[in-house]
């Protein structure tokens, strides 16, 4: 019989769904140009970093895999809001998740009850770009690398203010190992985020401030602050002139952020490798790679197997570090 009739394309079209199905895989999941749109959860405002990059992927990936991809904000508790969406998603590939290492590593350590587990909630699809993040100074003190700053802030207490972004994040855990290495009284003093932070510090309203390269970058070629430290096992591309805790004594800030892409747990492999090598595919474009870097970001893929162990080790030691400064997860 020929396959135009239309009994016989009925048989065929339920035959292939029912294969579909068998495998665990949604047809929208692995459809090219579906109407419906995948959504990429962001836990932080529009505006921001985390939020400019997502969109740049975003809007990349849907030329490329015939798709529409959308930023969908769920702001609030440090990403938490956004991780909890996206283990509540269904594993149909329709829904992904753009974090940080802040909240699919440190939430999880802080707080009672997350409501998620990287481990068990989230598919580690690929690591997007890692972000360095920085100690700065205003440019008014004599302090250029961390010897400087520790005699400076030793020789006054109240100059060992140091700004982070948020409370038990990861420049807070650092502003106190900074202090044992120092010698120095240093403390943190949290912000509802880096830009608010960053303005407080080039107005002279604290001595010194960390959060992400990204945030710093921009008021460093400026003139309006000084950066005489930052995260890694190397200097960043983007800042070559600013030497490494690492190169200067500090142990245990050898890990620079990163931001990374997550499916919910059950999503079918092949799903998550369609959308690997998309995104590999992505972010070798020049003209991705110079937006994102243009975010104080460095493009460094990895795919989940890579990032799941990263995961691993990041939370491994600023689990130790969390712990030995007394904190209690609220």
């Amino acid at each position: 019989m020929s396959t135009s009739c239309p009994n016989t394309r009925r048989r065929l079209l339920g035959a292939a769904t029912a294969l579909t199905l068998s495998l665990g895989l949604s047809a929208p999941a692995l459809a090219q140009g579906s109407a419906q749109p995948v959504r990429i959860l962001v836990g932080f405002p529009a505006g921001g970093g985390v939020d400019a990059a997502s969109r740049h992927v975003a809007e990349v990936l849907s030329q490329q895999m015939g798709q529409s991809f959308v930023v969908d904000n769920r702001t609030g508790a440090g990403g938490q809001i956004a991780a909890v969406a996206l283990k509540q998603a269904p594993p149909n590939g329709q829904t992904l998740f753009m974090s940080n290492d802040h909240t699919v590593v440190i939430v999880p350590q802080t707080m009672k009850s997350p409501g998620f587990n990287p481990a068990t909630d989230f598919v580690p699809v690929a690591r997007v770009v890692q972000i360095a993040f920085g100690l700065a100074v205003h440019p008014s003190t004599q302090a250029h690398r961390l010897a400087d700053y520790g005699k400076w802030v030793r020789e006054q207490a109240d100059r060992g203010a140091v700004g982070v972004p948020a409370p038990a994040s990861v420049p807070e855990f650092t502003t106190g190992l900074l202090g044992q290495h120092l010698g120095a009284a240093t403390n943190a003093v949290p912000y509802r985020g880096g830009a608010p932070m960053v303005a407080d510090l080039i107005g002279g309203q604290i001595p010194a401030g960390i959060t992400s390269l990204s945030e710093l970058l921009p008021q460093q070629k400026a003139g309006k602050l000084r950066v005489i430290a930052v995260s890694g096992t190397q200097r960043s591309a983007l800042l070559p002139d600013a030497p490494t805790f690492a190169e200067q004594g500090v142990k245990g800030v050898e890990q620079s952020n990163f931001l990374a892409l997550y499916a919910p747990a059950g999503t079918p492999a092949p799903v998550i490798k369609r959308y690997q090598d998309a995104l590999r595919e992505a972010l070798a474009q020049p003209a991705l790679r110079e937006k994102l870097e243009s975010l104080g970001m460095q493009v460094d893929f990895a795919a989940g197997d890579v990032l799941g162990r990263q995961m691993t080790q990041m939370t491994e030691t600023w689990g130790q570090l969390i712990r030995a400064s007394g904190f209690k997860p609220q």
